[in-house]
């Protein structure tokens, strides 16, 4: 496992403008875990623990059903693969296991925010940029 700095750069953008803003937010909380992992979570209480894990969860039921209303909208070719990986990260979140985390917040932030890294990797950066252009394509045409 390698580290990234989750700081937005204009590259990263698949080029449907709200998906774009949902996916800065992405960063925007995993950079969050990040400031608390650099302190090593020394400190830091139950509350910003559930508040992190809660803006994750929040933020994948909100943005993948935003993604796949326009993947049907626009009839995206790769759209079950993609629903997929959507289901994976769902399942991942969804199993954090807050107790777990309030007793070892280092070891289960990390865990969390690796997982969350290694996802963004295999998903938003290919998957999400194959569909940014092939929706973009459609838009196109339908002007």
């Amino acid at each position: 496992m390698f580290d990234f700095k989750f700081d937005w750069k204009k590259e990263l953008e698949v080029g449907i403008p709200e998906i774009d803003e949902q996916h800065r937010e992405l960063f925007r909380i995993v950079r969050d875990m990040e400031q608390l992992l650099i302190t090593r979570c020394i400190g830091v209480s139950n509350q910003q623990l559930i508040d992190v894990v809660r803006q994750l969860r929040e933020f994948v039921s909100y943005h993948f059903y935003e993604e796949e209303k326009v993947m049907n909208e626009f009839d995206y070719s790769l759209k079950e693969a993609h629903i997929a990986s959507h289901n994976k990260m769902n399942e991942m979140v969804l199993s954090i296991d807050l107790p777990k985390l309030g007793e070892m917040p280092f070891d289960e932030l990390k865990k969390i925010k690796d997982g969350t890294q290694d996802w963004i990797f295999e998903h938003m950066f290919n998957a999400d940029k194959h569909m940014g252009l092939e929706i973009k394509e459609k838009m196109k045409q339908r002007q």
